[in-house]
Formats: structure tokens, C-alpha cells, sequence
């Protein structure tokens, strides 16, 4: 079951994480190797990390998918973080000891961004969507029922069939509220972009005014230069 399964994933991700931090603590991963070695040292962990982000993004967004910007953008910024060091390290560079040391610092932001994106982990298998985790619930209910169900079953099932339509009729009924807030702004920002046409509008018809008073101006007043020479 996919909880089962993003179970499993978060054990992966936090076991790779300690033993980067561990051999960070120990002296194995130091900013004082050469880039390739520092590479060779790092790079199955940094490739691990980057699959199983994807993969826990995936499931995330299935589990709790009223939380999908902060899943996207903690899964974006962590991927990001750990590309940026290995590309750091494939530099060909004069200096190369200085693409060790900003690359270890590299590496000390990504453990960070994925201490944070295990703690994001482990509240969304925590607190799944309520409706997501009825869902699950009814599937593994009916997977471990035979496909004629006794009445026993049926009776353990029912009550989160009720509760499962309910979720959905809740849900539904935040979409129309939602709507309703949608067309709301729309009519606002239609207002606002009528009201501001208007002002500009009017704006240019004062400036073509003045323009023309000052065409007029000059105008007469040429003439009453002329009228002066004659």
C-alpha cells in the first residue's frame, strides 16, 4: 500500500542523510579533498537523495494534496541544492580546492533542506488527508475482504462509506464556496481594471486639452508678432 511504501522511502532518505551527516562528523567528507574525490565520496548518496525526492514527492502529493505548493517547493529547492553541488564538483576550474570548499558548504545547506523536507516527510504518512486516508482504508477493507463480502464486513465497512461520501460532499461544497470567491475577485479586478481605464482615459483627454491650449497660445501669439512687424 502506498502508505506502506512512502513508509519505506522515509527510512531510505533518513538513513542516507545520517550517513553523510556522520561521515561530515568523522573527517571522511571534508572540504579538504579534491573535488573528484569529494565527488566519488558523495555521489550514490546525492543520487539517492535526488530519486527518492521524486519519488516522495509523488507520494505526498497523493496523501495530502491541499499541502502540494509547500511539497513542490520544499522537493524544488532540495533537488536544486543537491545538483548545484555536484555540479560544483564537475567544474574545471584553476583553483580547484575552492570548488571543494563551496561545494561543502553546498552540501551542509542540503542536509539542512533535507532535514527539513524529512520533517515535511513524516507529517504528511503522519496526517494524510482525511479523505485520501478513508479512501486508502476502504481499499485495504476491500482488498482483505473476499469479493462477496459477509455481513459482518459489510457492517465494518458502511460507517466509512458514510463518512467517505461525507468527506466528498464537504469537499464539493468548499469547491462552490470557492467559485464563488473565484468570481468575486474576478468582478473586483473587472471593476478596478474599468475604473483605472477610466482614470488614464480621462488623464489623456486632460493633457490633449492643455496641449491644445498651449498650441493656441502660441498660436495668438505669433499673430500678434506679425501684427506688431506690420
Amino acid at each position: 500500500m502506498i502508505k506502506e511504501e512512502f513508509g519505506g522511502k522515509i527510512g531510505e532518505f533518513e538513513g542516507i542523510l545520517q550517513k553523510i551527516a556522520s561521515d561530515i562528523a568523522s573527517g571522511i567528507l571534508s572540504e579538504k579533498l579534491l573535488p573528484s574525490e569529494l565527488l566519488g565520496k558523495t555521489e550514490n548518496y546525492i543520487d539517492g537523495l535526488k530519486d527518492l525526492v521524486a519519488n516522495s514527492e509523488a507520494f505526498m502529493l497523493i496523501l495530502k494534496p491541499e499541502r502540494a505548493y509547500t511539497i513542490k517547493s520544499k522537493s524544488k529547492s532540495l533537488t536544486q541544492a543537491l545538483t548545484t553541488y555536484k555540479d560544483i564538483l564537475l567544474q574545471n576550474t584553476p583553483g580547484p580546492m575552492a570548488n571543494s570548499r563551496l561545494a561543502f558548504e553546498q552540501l551542509r545547506r542540503a542536509l539542512t533542506d533535507g532535514s527539513d523536507f524529512l520533517f515535511l516527510m513524516r507529517e504528511v504518512r503522519d496526517n494524510p488527508s482525511p479523505l485520501i486516508d478513508a479512501i486508502i482504508t476502504f481499499k485495504r477493507a476491500s482488498e482483505a475482504k473476499s469479493s462477496v463480502l459477509s455481513i459482518q464486513a459489510k457492517e465494518d465497512v458502511e460507517p466509512l462509506i458514510k463518512y467517505v461520501l461525507t468527506r466528498i460532499d464537504d469537499f464539493r461544497a468548499a469547491l462552490i464556496g470557492l467559485e464563488k470567491k473565484v468570481d468575486e475577485m474576478r468582478q473586483i479586478l473587472r471593476e478596478f481594471q474599468e475604473e483605472s481605464l477610466k482614470i488614464l482615459s480621462g488623464k489623456t483627454s486632460h493633457q490633449s486639452v492643455i496641449a491644445e491650449n498651449k498650441t493656441e497660445k502660441k498660436q495668438l501669439s505669433l499673430s500678434n508678432f506679425k501684427t506688431e512687424e506690420m
